[in-house]
């Protein structure tokens, strides 16, 4: 009696959803804490059913179906397959686009509570940060910093999706209001901001400079708005111009030649010409059975398929490959239903939106645990809660 009275003071919706953010904040540091934490927010919000602290009553299947459509899909795709074997791997690491969602569409998530979250969330991103400082600094004398194909020797994790993570920090920062001293949280979006130069990733810096332009127009008096934008793009203008790698990054994605993501999006169209398999695309474990080097493949040409590897770092280009015109079907279905539930959002749920669409443009977001994690915790938020009003 006396531990069921104990059991029942506890807030699970607050609990579950703590549990979820360290999930998504401690993938900085272990994948598998990060996991347990997952396991730990499952049975917390279990217990709230069980207790009657969370409820279906709110539950909105139709949502909940279009965030899941990608595990789905993945599903179709895998007993669409002649090798089921090499495709159980991609059910396993997208699991929790089925679990997650699920349980933030329950339970009640209110401000305050939101805010506390996305403080975990900032202060992993900022000792992540510090972590990058420290190898950046260790490797100083090395002349590999802001150099693409060294920087997993920089970043703690993969790249663009630590410039991701860190991005979505800063707009929490400013839309909670997490650190009030404005001079201290100046200093905070500097030390992330520093952080995500060294991914030297193309795409968050585009979405940087994007998000920036926004918030500054949002906020700001047009005069100081201007302002704003032409110090930005001086400092990302200078940061590209003065680097030869990354400038060269820059300028080679208008070349089909130097450029290895068009290769590999042209590669992935002619796997589906000469499959054949249009309607429902290659079966996600043939496809990716014999997977090869996406970025050094050989002799590339039309007699050599897949030289390029089937990668093709575009989730929606993958969900043409493994699932063919109706796996396009559903996904666009999905958005169309994401933008009709964000035409009266705020500026941060718009904007966080914006970073993980156009982020899984260019890199399949979902063959890789941070962007399932990315994906599964902060879609359903953004898309289930109106920020104008909680």
């Amino acid at each position: 009696m006396i531990l069921k009275n104990k059991l029942e003071v506890i807030n699970y919706s607050e609990a579950t959803l703590i549990f979820l953010f360290l999930y998504l904040g401690l993938t900085f540091f272990s994948v598998a804490i990060s996991n347990i934490c997952l396991g730990i927010s499952c049975a917390t919000f279990l217990t709230g059913l069980i207790l009657k602290q969370i409820g279906f009553k709110e539950f909105n299947i139709k949502l909940y179906l279009a965030i899941a459509s990608p595990f789905l899909l993945t599903v179709i795709s895998v007993l669409n397959s002649a090798s089921y074997s090499a495709g159980f791997g991609y059910l396993n690491i997208r699991l929790p686009i089925l679990i997650a969602p699920l349980i933030l569409l329950c339970i009640k998530i209110e401000r305050p509570t939101l805010k506390k979250a996305f403080k975990i969330l900032l202060v992993a991103a900022i000792i992540a940060s510090i972590v990058t400082f420290y190898n950046a600094l260790k490797y100083y004398n090395e002349d590999i910093l802001f150099q693409t194909d060294f920087t997993y020797f920089i970043t703690i994790i993969h790249h663009p999706y630590f410039g991701v993570y860190l991005l979505l920090v800063i707009l929490a920062l400013f839309e909670f209001n997490i650190i009030k001293k404005i001079y201290f949280m100046i200093f905070v979006v500097i030390i992330l901001s520093v952080a995500i130069s060294f991914t030297t990733s193309r795409i968050v810096y585009i979405m940087y400079f994007l998000v920036a332009c926004i918030y500054s127009y949002s906020k700001l008096p047009t005069k100081k708005f201007k302002y704003s934008i032409i110090i930005i793009g001086v400092i990302v203008s200078l940061l590209i111009m003065n680097n030869k790698s990354i400038f060269n990054k820059f300028t080679s994605s208008f070349s089909y030649n130097d450029s290895p993501r068009l290769k590999l999006w042209s590669n992935a169209f002619e796997a589906v010409e000469e499959s054949e398999r249009y309607a429902f695309g290659i079966g996600l474990g043939d496809f990716y059975k014999d997977k090869k080097d996406v970025y050094f493949g050989e002799y590339y040409g039309n007699k050599t398929v897949g030289a390029y590897g089937y990668n093709p770092h575009s989730q929606l280009v993958e969900f043409y490959l493994t699932n063919g015109v109706f796996g396009l079907a559903v996904i666009m279905l999905a958005l169309i239903f994401y933008l009709f539930r964000l035409k009266n959002q705020n500026i941060f749920a718009l904007s966080t939106f914006t970073i993980v669409f156009l982020f899984s443009l260019f890199e399949c977001i979902f063959n890789r645990q941070y962007g399932v994690q990315l994906y599964s915790v902060v879609i359903p938020i953004i898309i289930s809660r109106n920020f104008k009003r909680i």
